[in-house]
């Protein structure tokens, strides 16, 4: 994880992927949250200010990024890093955190510990959804 973290800092966020280009190194000030499973549950290390490198519970780190916010002023960009072995829900309890700390620009990041890599999280508009085969069938019929 530190190895992850110094990597981050020293190199700032790669793009997710070649063909999206608006995803990259950025001159407004980025906040590096890490997030990963210990046998205590979900911990959070931010990557700034005097909270740095710190390992904190989900609660303490909610008041830490609202903290956060009121000393960076401004915008800042939150980057997000999820490590693949956390439970996917850490994704948007985090991200919510963020919001509510009053951040905008909040990029969320999945971290596969076995391979080294990372893949951006897009989220796009909601869809239906059911497991009701009844309503597929319905919905089939509509379309055709």
């Amino acid at each position: 994880m530190v190895l992850l973290s110094g990597s981050l800092l020293a190199l700032g966020v790669a793009p997710a992927s070649s063909r999206n280009t608006s995803a990259g190194i950025t001159s407004q000030r980025q906040i590096v949250v890490l997030v990963y499973e210990t046998d205590k549950g979900i911990r959070i290390k931010l990557q700034s200010g005097i909270y740095k490198d710190a390992e904190y519970k989900k609660y303490d780190a909610n008041y830490f990024l609202a903290d956060l916010k009121l000393q960076e002023g401004g915008d800042c960009q939150i980057i997000e890093v999820v490590d693949d072995r956390a439970p996917l829900s850490a994704i948007t309890e985090v991200s919510e955190m963020a919001v509510n700390a009053g951040f905008k620009d909040i990029r969320p990041f999945i971290y596969w510990h076995k391979t080294g890599r990372m893949a951006q999280v897009q989220f796009g508009a909601p869809i239906k959804f059911t497991m009701n085969a009844e309503k597929i069938e319905q919905r089939l019929e509509k379309i055709h």
